[in-house]
This record gives structure tokens, C-alpha cells and sequence, in this order.
């Protein structure tokens, strides 16, 4: 069986529930569950949703577990939720007093968890997510240079400790890389099923109360796919992601210099909506411009709400730097700014 109790001496093996999040991998799904079979640390619980996968995944992963014999909760959804609905169905079933969470195209380093439990057990309760580095690879498993932590997300090393900071600028968690005390999430809550995905709005609602430990001893592959973003997948990105920003404002509890890079950040995804031409930018840029008081997305909201597209916004602004440039001295007919304050009148 993948998880027999260690009945002798529990405290020194404690449960790890392990979740497999599926949706429309079956050409690679084998390869994770394979690596889940095989981790060394034995004390485990499986649980795997599929989230109405339209491919064959849910037939291979029911045709592997009965030729494993393994004992599993396997959650089938019907229609298509999501996966933060996904991770909330099985947290609403796991044991364990860690979890491991694993996407159906990526891969398990066979002694990640086993690596990973020494470490949190000898780390105190307020280091709440332990996580490592990742190899890279593409939709071959071939390996790719670089690793997610150092290369994917540019930087030396791993944050840890109070990393809340670092995480206001980016994401850099992979997520199948993580051991997460299951504590933590009674909390800070469950996964938000308003928001297009799980992970960094989690993590920065973890970072607010608790500590995160890095390993550098990788404990997965992250697997690349080739293609670059559609206009749709760009929108969806940056829409998705001032949600993520626009809750972080509203929980509250920041210093200044948080509040600031918060502001930033939507000021920025707002006016990338902006230039994406999507038609919900001009509400978007009103509430960033009522949030933030930030003039620029003041004046923009007022183009957007008047149809002028940011492409025509570029030229206007051309063709009034060029006849400055000639006649020599500041043209300022067109007034851009917002009133004194910055504030939305």
C-alpha cells in the first residue's frame, strides 16, 4: 500500500496528506502519479480531483490506481470549478498534519517529502509553508537549463522568514514544491474560490501571521509549456491578478511601504488592461483611481470612459511632444492631470 501507518511511533511520522490536482493532463498525469507512488516517506494520504477534465485523464488515473491497489479519495467534480474549489474539497477532507499539493503535469523528486518532514519537524509552529527549488522541464520531461527559484523567478535565492514583502512584488513559491502545516489554514481560511487561481493570494494571507523555511535542495520538476499567452490568456492574467492585489489592500494591516507597492501594482495591471483594449478597463481604472488616488489611472479612466484607445493615447501624446519640439516651448492644451489632490472628484 503507498500509505501504512507508522503505528510504533506516530509523533516521529506524522501524516502528510498529498493532493493531486487534475484537469486535462492525461499526457502527463502517469508520470506525476508515478513520482507520488514513489516517494519514500510512507506515511501518507492520497487524494486526487480531477476537475471535469474533458480528456482521458479521469480513465487513467482510475486505471492506475486499481492497478496499484492504492488506497485513495478520488474526487470527481462534474462541471468545472476551479481550482481553488479543487484544493478546498480535498483540504475539506484531509488528515494530515502536513500537506503536499502536486499539479497533474508537473513531478515529484522521490525524496521530497520524506527530505521535507525532517525539516518542519524540527522548525517551531510559526513557520507555518517549507518550500524548495524546482528543476525545469518541457512537455518532453526533457530538463531545461536553470531552475524555477534562481532562473524562472531571477532570484539568488529562496526568501524565508517574513516574506510578505517579497511577495507584494512577485510570486516566487512554486507551489508542488511546498510542505504546509495544515494548522495555518484554520487561520488564515481556505483558498479563495472568487479568485481565477489558489496560490499567491494564499501564500501572502499565510505570510501575514506566519514565517516560510527554504530549502535549496530541489524537490520537484516544474514542467514548461511551449506557446505564448493569447490576448484572452493575458487579459484573464491581469485581471485576475489585480483581484489577488485589490484583496490584499482591502485585508488592511500594511505599512506604508507595503501600501505603496501595492498601489503600484495596480496601478500598473490596470493600465496593461488599458492597453489590452479590454472593455472592463475604464470600471477597472476608476476603482484603482478611487483606491489609490493615483492621477494616472485618474486621467486614463477618463479616455477609457470617453472610448479614446490607449493606441490613439500614444499618438496624441506623439504628436503633442513633436509640436512642443517645434514651437519650442510647453504646449499644454490638453490638461491630463486630475485635480490637486489626486483624488477622484
Amino acid at each position: 500500500m503507498l500509505m501504512p501507518p507508522h503505528r510504533e511511533n506516530p509523533a516521529a511520522n506524522p501524516l502528510v496528506t498529498m493532493i493531486v490536482l487534475s484537469y486535462n493532463h492525461s499526457r502527463f498525469i502517469l508520470e506525476t502519479l508515478e513520482s507520488v507512488k514513489a516517494q519514500t516517506y510512507k506515511n501518507t494520504q492520497l487524494i486526487i480531483v480531477d476537475d471535469c477534465s474533458t480528456d482521458d485523464s479521469v480513465a487513467v488515473i482510475d486505471r492506475w490506481l486499481q492497478e496499484n491497489r492504492i488506497e485513495c479519495t478520488f474526487i470527481r467534480h462534474q462541471k468545472n470549478q476551479g481550482i481553488c474549489k479543487s484544493l478546498n474539497d480535498a483540504l475539506a477532507v484531509a488528515t494530515g498534519k502536513y500537506i503536499s499539493m502536486i499539479a497533474s503535469d508537473d513531478v515529484w523528486l522521490l525524496d521530497k517529502i520524506d527530505r521535507q518532514v525532517a525539516i518542519m519537524e524540527s522548525q517551531p509552529d510559526d513557520v507555518a509553508v517549507l518550500y524548495g527549488d524546482a528543476f525545469l522541464i518541457d512537455e518532453n520531461g526533457h530538463a531545461l537549463p536553470g531552475s524555477y527559484v534562481t532562473t524562472y523567478c531571477n532570484l539568488p535565492e529562496g526568501p524565508q522568514g517574513q516574506v510578505l514583502d517579497t511577495l507584494l512584488g512577485h510570486n516566487f513559491i512554486p507551489g508542488m514544491t511546498t510542505l504546509i502545516r495544515r494548522s495555518c489554514y484554520d487561520a488564515v481560511g481556505f483558498y479563495d474560490e472568487n479568485l481565477p487561481w489558489e496560490d499567491w493570494d494564499m501564500w501572502m494571507r499565510i505570510a501575514r501571521h506566519y514565517s516560510f523555511v527554504y530549502s535549496s535542495t530541489p524537490g520537484a520538476k516544474y514542467r514548461i509549456h511551449q506557446g505564448s499567452f493569447s490576448h484572452s490568456e493575458s487579459l484573464s492574467m491581469a485581471t485576475g491578478t489585480i483581484k489577488v492585489f485589490a484583496k490584499q489592500f482591502d485585508l488592511g494591516h500594511l505599512d506604508e511601504q507595503q501600501k505603496s507597492t501595492l498601489k503600484e501594482k495596480l496601478v500598473s495591471l490596470a493600465v496593461e488592461l488599458y492597453k489590452l483594449n479590454d472593455g472592463d478597463s475604464p470600471e477597472v481604472l476608476l476603482a484603482v483611481w478611487q483606491a489609490t488616488g493615483n492621477r494616472k489611472a485618474g486621467w486614463m479612466y477618463r479616455f477609457a470612459r470617453l472610448g479614446v484607445s490607449f493606441r490613439t493615447l500614444q499618438r496624441a501624446n506623439a504628436c503633442r511632444k513633436r509640436l512642443r519640439n517645434l514651437l519650442g516651448k510647453p504646449w499644454n492644451s490638453i490638461n491630463l492631470q486630475s485635480r490637486n489632490d489626486g483624488q477622484p472628484k
